[in-house]
């Protein structure tokens, strides 16, 4: 196998300056170094790679090795390792409690039954009772015309809300809405104390309340600030709890309209309004609460460009997998992800061996607690190793779906900043076509670890392969959609014959290709005028 040590002295040498604009041949990728990479990385021996066990302190080391032996300078607190602290809360026998107190009496709702939710990371401890208002979809987006808090005073109430979002809020902006965080951020904001979430019948359909049963008894993860609070804490909001419908239909009973009237108006197109319900809520809840330390790690290839060279490219990938399930399967996680870090390590290796360095600097991130809730770049995002207006772009690697040969690539976000021209270019000086997304409703924009560094007003795009197969004869729809349903966060997912190398070397060199453009270009990214999420999150 090809050993990718490179001299210190030879690297130094191979590192020539060039500010030039011409676009240089694009150097090939080495599938066999590829190989090497998701064949460690998704085998038994590292257990799935699970954030914080000792599987994952492995994987992480290894790509620590590959970094240095690559010539990349280490950009952490320890060396590569940027150690992220995390709190992990468990139920231990500590579930929570709701009862819906009313004029005829009190109704104690069942956990795992009636009710579910998650460990609190705030607090070991926590408890509230108040009057309840229903919100609407608990969304305050004022330049979409919607405000479902108007007229509403929730100070000091526990506010229930629909899961989802009205259909006329784009699909992009409307997954910025109605995602937990912002609901919570809002729910907060307008003085709430605690949260109570509804599925409408359309979400039971996709994802039904018994599905979500399966997962009552995770544990919970959050990264720790330097203050030891949780980062996506709300301190004043209690934890929030969801409703299977049935019991749901109570906290309406008596109310000025029923649920299933609410249900109906949604069908009918209307938003629905808010109005107070006749009951209080108590809630408690509790955990046991462990710190544990799961590193990011990071590198860097410094730029030539005298001025440039204080700008930051940021190349993302989530090391972390599942583990291992409750029957003892390892899920290896070969697509999600080690294949995503064995292409950035061969993009850092083109860039050390085409003997031209960028003219801004790259940075090499893989990060951890992706599974948990984008954690890892949440936390790398907000303590970056260089100061934060300097990060200039952002190019996401998760689960590539490397499964054939391919003519075309797709670039979630690329309507959103320059760097969608720039994938487009990249991709047809790699005789591909840049796709549009396939699949709008799934939102992918804001579900993956680029989404953390946009929040923080930085260009991002996340690259997967196309469904265009170049064999005629392949149905790229039907084998990613057959992977989905079938390997996706399986024990099925494994570095078999299922991993086309030959697409990984195609997704390599394109990767290359934008970065090269992206660390080269005189300007740096820049959000398109007007664009919701330049506007709302942007600082150029």
């Amino acid at each position: 196998m090809k050993i990718r040590t490179l001299l210190g002295a030879l690297v130094a040498g191979a590192l020539v300056a060039c500010a030039t604009n011409f676009p240089a041949p694009i150097p090939s990728a080495d599938s066999e170094n590829i190989r090497r990479d998701v064949e460690y990385l998704a085998a038994d021996e590292l257990a799935g790679r699970e954030t914080g066990s000792a599987g994952y302190r492995q994987a992480a080391d290894y790509v620590a090795r590959q970094f240095e032996q690559l010539g990349l300078q280490p950009a952490g607190s320890q060396g590569y390792l940027q150690q992220v602290p995390f709190r992990r809360a468990s139920w231990n026998g500590r579930e929570p409690t709701l009862v819906l107190q009313g004029r005829d009496g009190d109704i104690t709702f069942n956990f795992g039954e009636d009710f579910i939710a998650a460990p609190p990371t705030v607090s070991e401890a926590t408890a509230t009772a108040a009057n309840l208002v229903f919100v609407g979809f608990g969304i305050d987006a004022p330049a979409y015309g919607i405000d479902d808090y108007a007229g509403l005073d929730v100070r000091g109430k526990i506010v229930v809300m629909l899961s989802g979002r009205p259909k006329n809020l784009p699909s992009e902006v409307g997954a910025h809405y109605s995602s937990g965080r912002t609901k919570r951020e809002t729910a907060a904001h307008h003085g709430a104390v605690g949260y109570i979430t509804l599925n409408t019948p359309q979400r039971e359909k996709r994802r039904s309340f018994k599905r979500s049963v399966e997962h009552v008894h995770e544990d919970s993860f959050d990264w720790l600030g330097a203050d030891d609070m949780p980062g996506d804490a709300i301190p004043s909001l209690h934890p929030g709890v969801m409703l299977d419908m049935p019991a749901a239909r109570q906290l309406f009973m008596g109310a000025q309209r029923s649920l299933d009237t609410v249900y109906t108006e949604i069908e009918n197109g209307l938003a629905p309004r808010g109005f107070a319900l006749p009951y209080r809520a108590a809630l408690t809840s509790g955990a046991t609460h462990k710190k544990i330390v799961s590193p990011n790690v990071v590198a860097v290839l410094p730029g030539s460009d005298p001025k440039l060279k204080d700008e930051y490219v940021v190349f993302s990938a989530h090391l972390d997998h599942i583990g291992v399930d409750a029957d003892g399967q390892i899920n290896n996680g070969a697509q999600d992800n080690a294949a995503g870090i064995a292409v950035m390590l061969e993009t850092a290796r083109l860039f050390i061996e085409s003997g031209r360095a960028p003219r801004r600097s790259l940075l090499f991130v893989a990060v951890t607690a992706e599974e948990k809730g984008l954690l890892g770049s949440d936390y790398f995002a907000q303590h970056p190793p260089v100061p934060p207006q300097s990060i200039v772009a952002n190019i996401n690697l998760d689960m590539p779906m490397l499964l054939y040969p391919f003519r075309d690539i797709i670039a979630f976000g690329a309507e959103h900043s320059s760097l969608g021209k720039t994938a487009e270019r990249a991709a047809a000086r790699t005789g591909l076509k840049l796709s549009p997304d396939p699949m709008p409703e799934q939102v992918i924009f804001v579900r993956s670890d680029h989404y953390n560094f946009v929040r923080q007003g930085v260009p991002a795009i996340y690259l997967i392969t196309g469904r265009e197969a170049l064999d005629p004869a392949i149905d790229g729809t039907a084998m990613q959609t057959k992977f989905l349903r079938e390997r996706y966060h399986r024990p099925t997912d494994v570095a078999d014959a299922q991993i086309s190398y030959a697409a990984a070397k195609q997704f390599t060199e394109v990767n290359y290709a934008i970065a090269r453009e992206v660390a080269d270009a005189d300007r740096k990214p820049r959000w398109y005028k007007g664009d919701f999420f330049g506007e709302l999150f942007g600082n150029n």
